[in-house]
């Protein structure tokens, strides 16, 4: 993400088309837990185009470390 422009009310922001799939996937998936404000960030994300995933439901948000690090 790059930020275009910012003042005191507003931040306007660009990112790859990827990306804000990605951020709209979150979105959906924590829509409960994020209130109205995710509410507003969904509607404006769906409102400049983009599309949710088609396997949105499944995507997994935790961090995973890789494997080899247990091995000493």
């Amino acid at each position: 993400m790059h930020i275009e422009r910012e003042d005191s009310t507003q931040v306007v922001i660009s990112a790859r088309l990827a990306k804000a799939r990605d951020l709209l996937d979150g979105l959906i998936a924590y829509r409960h837990e994020l209130g109205e404000l995710g509410r507003e960030l969904e509607q404006m994300l769906r409102a400049a185009g983009v599309e949710p995933s088609v396997q949105a439901q499944h995507i997994r948000y935790e961090y995973m470390p890789p494997s080899d690090l247990d091995r000493h």
